[in-house]
């Protein structure tokens, strides 16, 4: 009996320090002054006047975050719609921004977050969800490192602690998924540092010379997923919350048949100099496709990165179908004077690109001659 007694109360005094070290935890994170070593956003009681207890109970379930409201609701208690009720919320409005026609579906499908889980989900069954948590660590994350703290994937297999680079939260989920839906594909895979052409995301392009670029840009700069992908509105929350364009595009970019003008291919024209792509420097026919021909920039352009051609060259299969060979072949013959074998379907009609009495033509299936390409 003495024993038992004994043993009880060496267990109360470690749980007393434990509970001790708790609460002196609780008060160093609460009443740490605004200048404190890290200021991690969540952390500052100037910003932050509740401290922990924004966010969480200080009594709740053992073994949970003890979160004061459910995980959908939390985020957008301070970056919500409503203002004026919550001391420290932000001035940013997230959750109009995820309401936005193209979004990530946070409010849909956060209930299948689980705390600390791991990303890519590597079952296909798994339910394929997004949460706020997945791209931010609020106990970590500052004003102008929103990403800091989060764990990433590097797309080849490499779990990372703590990304350093934007494109690792993002391949999280657009990489190798074992839940990938049917009308999705590997990003991760279309910016290998081995494929013939990608948009400089991990690294610079291999494009040496690019006379379309915008002052500022160059051969060896490169670009973040969120200079493509973010709210289309300037002055709102910035981020790939939500946006009005599909596929979460900063600007529009049509992907049909249609005319040429600056707001038709707005995204591309925020890098790439329209005077110049209508003047054919970088493609001699370019005018004549996009201009004269209404054809779009993705018939023929993946603007994620292409494995076999220069210049992101990867034909759309509904436009360019396989020729009767059963391929499309890419051809860098002479600088901006290419040779494509394809046939193109377009509104003027269907164009066979292809080799006649050993020179390269290209024929309007309407009639009967083929005139010279190059």
């Amino acid at each position: 009996m003495k024993q038992f007694l004994f043993e009880g109360k060496t267990d109360m005094r470690e749980k007393n320090k434990i509970l001790f070290l708790l609460m002196a935890l609780f008060f160093f994170i609460t009443t740490i002054s605004p200048v404190h070593a890290l200021n991690e956003t969540h952390l500052d009681k100037s910003k932050l006047p509740q401290g922990c207890t924004s966010c969480h109970m200080s009594h709740g379930k053992r073994a949970t975050v003890m979160l004061e409201r459910p995980k959908v609701e939390l985020c957008f208690k301070c970056h919500g719609t409503l203002k004026g009720r919550t001391p420290g919320e932000a001035t940013s409005d997230i959750y109009s921004v995820i309401l936005k026609r193209s979004n990530h579906p946070v409010i849909q499908t956060t209930q299948y977050h689980i705390t600390g889980e791991s990303l890519p989900d590597r079952s296909s069954s798994a339910a394929r969800h997004v949460s706020c948590y997945d791209c931010h660590n609020p106990h970590l994350l500052t004003s102008n490192k929103p990403l800091k703290g989060t764990r990433g994937y590097s797309g080849r297999g490499m779990i990372i602690n703590e990304v350093k680079n934007e494109y690792e939260v993002c391949y999280k989920c657009h990489s190798d998924s074992a839940n990938l839906s049917s009308d999705a594909s590997n990003i991760a895979s279309k910016f290998e540092a081995g494929n013939a052409s990608f948009h400089p995301v991990e690294t610079p392009g291999k494009n040496r010379t690019a006379p379309s670029l915008k002052a500022g840009l160059s051969s060896i700069s490169t670009i973040k997923c969120s200079d493509c992908h973010g709210n289309d509105d300037k002055g709102g929350p910035a981020g790939p919350h939500g946006s009005n364009y599909d596929f979460i595009l900063t600007k529009n970019y049509t992907m049909e048949s249609g005319a040429e003008s600056p707001y038709a291919y707005a995204l591309c024209y925020g890098c790439h100099r329209r005077a110049s792509i209508l003047n054919d420097d970088s493609f001699k026919s370019h005018k004549k496709h996009i201009v004269y021909e209404n054809i779009s920039c993705v018939a023929c352009h993946d603007a994620h990165g292409s494995r076999d051609y220069d210049n992101l060259i990867n034909f759309n299969a509904r436009t360019a179908p396989a020729i009767s060979l059963g391929e499309t072949t890419y051809m860098k013959i002479v600088p901006g004077r290419p040779h494509c074998f394809l046939k193109c379907h377009i509104e003027s009609g269907t164009y066979d690109h292809k080799m006649t009495g050993g020179q390269y033509c290209i024929k309007n299936t309407n009639n009967t001659n083929c005139p010279p390409g190059w």
